[in-house]
């Protein structure tokens, strides 16, 4: 029932959103299938970014998780992508889709059942664990969990089942985007995009959209000095005949205004934009009687220096041929159970006005301890729309029959103590960390941010904000 709740929604009143989804998969879709096959993982994985971030490459959540697979910066890291001020690879469609193929099998591992799995990658497997030896089951359908990640699994099997028949639901017609088509190269030292699009006869928002990670306008090196870029198709051949001919990369004139930061210097600001701190701060007229400040707006003019490119040669076993350039997980102890997810029997209900614990037992024959029990409820007395588990005769014999097998792997489980960022993309684990608070007359985001003890940025972060304004009685999230 869960399932064709979410897929009632998806050709319901979810439908423009759902079309937006369908049509954008078709740019990454098969790119997404063919690493999760390389990784040896079941290529219908690929729907989780439906669920995720629906194929936006650029998407950021409240919890500041990005990219496709909405990976939060610890958990990236620890899966192989780099994130600093010129590369951000969670955004990367190829190499985050490798981490998290990574980070799918390292959960698969542990729960060896998918709909846990998939549970996990929402919530963090901490959370996972901590619910399974809390409650003494390994049954997703069964737990009690955030109710974000409740409806995670859900939500991705709707999905699931809309795009393998798109005709039965109604979208026949959605036209997608045409699939990723480039070439990629291999150059020594860094490449700035915007000569690069002059010799390659692109624009360079064009290869911004097939280099997304790229923050800045150069491509980011690795450490034996190789740049890897991705341009369009037949456009390698034409940088590489002007390479053999010895062409230079064009002069590119850059002129923007940059808006100055928290704790940036003139140093800083000229390094991020490759010009003399000297020169920027003269162009500016800052000087001691007119130091810089937070907020004034520098115009940065500078320009790309003619230089010669050269082709890396990479060898036949060079990762960057493979998955493999991206960093495997370095083997560690983990806990492990053997979860048996079984739907049958169970479902959710929402709690209508005027229904009573009581009332609801008898319509579903149980027992009200039984569905206080269930839904680790403290008194009988139910709220509207609140949403409660159920199960049948049979799905109470049948976790029945499982309790002994849980019981002895719950006794033997050892989750992980709790800690902030364990989760791919866990809204509910910024929940979990986080206290809403409301703006006072004469608030600000900085004074809250002080009295709070964190920063304006990690607010705007939490509360998905863009500016700096708040209203009275506006509700906010704080880290608790």
């Amino acid at each position: 029932e869960d399932v064709y709740r979410h897929i009632r929604f998806f050709t319901g009143s979810g439908r423009s959103t759902f079309e937006r989804w369908l049509r954008r998969s078709g740019r990454y879709m098969s790119l997404f299938r063919d690493v999760l096959q390389k990784e040896g993982l079941p290529p219908d994985l690929v729907h989780l970014v439906f669920v995720e971030s629906g194929f936006n490459v650029h998407a950021r959540s409240y919890a500041a998780a990005v990219g496709p697979w909405q990976f939060l910066q610890g958990t990236a890291r620890m899966f192989g992508l780099t994130v600093n001020q010129w590369v951000d690879e969670r955004r990367d469609p190829e190499k985050a889709t490798v981490a998290a193929a990574r980070y799918l099998k390292h959960l698969y591992t542990i729960f060896g059942d998918w709909p846990l799995a998939l549970a996990s990658y929402n919530a963090g497997e901490g959370t996972v664990l901590r619910a399974i030896k809390n409650q003494g089951t390994t049954n997703y359908w069964d737990l009690r969990l955030p109710k974000q990640t409740e409806e995670y699994v859900p939500g991705f099997m709707a999905v699931l089942a809309i795009t393998r028949d798109p005709d039965k639901y109604g979208f026949h017609g959605v036209e997608l985007e045409d699939p990723m088509d480039f070439d990629e190269l291999a150059l020594k030292g860094r490449v700035d995009l915007r000569a690069l699009a002059k010799l390659a006869g692109c624009t360079y928002e064009d290869l911004k959209v097939l280099n997304p990670a790229v923050l800045r306008h150069t491509t980011p090196v690795s450490k034996d000095g190789v740049s890897t870029v991705r341009v369009p198709r037949g456009a390698a051949e034409v940088i590489l005949q002007a390479i053999d001919g010895g062409v230079k990369m064009p002069e590119v004139d850059l002129t923007v205004k940059h808006r100055v930061r928290r704790n940036e210097t003139m140093r800083t600001i000229a390094s991020q934009y490759g010009v003399d701190a000297t020169r920027l701060a003269r162009q500016n007229g800052i000087t001691s009687a007119r130091p810089l400040k937070r907020g004034m707006v520098l115009t940065v003019r500078s320009s790309l220096r003619p230089a010669t490119l050269e082709v890396a040669t990479l060898e036949p076993n060079d990762p960057r041929a493979s998955t493999d350039y991206v960093p495997a997980l370095p083997p560690r102890a983990m806990p492990r159970v053997q979860g048996a997810s079984d739907p049958e029997g169970r479902s959710t209900i929402t709690v209508r006005r005027g229904q009573t614990l009581v009332a609801l037992a008898e319509k579903h024959s149980v027992s009200a301890a039984e569905i206080r029990q269930w839904n680790r409820l403290k008194t009988d007395r139910l709220r509207p729309g609140q949403r409660l588990k159920v199960r049948t005769a049979e799905a109470v014999a049948s976790a029945a029959e499982r309790a002994p097998v849980d019981s002895a792997q719950v006794a033997a489980l050892k989750p992980p103590p709790r800690r902030e960022g364990s989760a791919s993309s866990s809204q509910s684990s910024a929940g979990a960390t986080s206290r809403t608070i409301r703006v006072r007359s004469g608030d600000t985001l900085s004074e809250i941010a002080a009295r709070n003890g964190t920063t304006v940025a990690r607010l705007k972060a939490l509360n998905g904000m863009r500016s700096n304004t708040v209203r009275i009685g506006q509700r906010l999230r704080v880290p608790s």
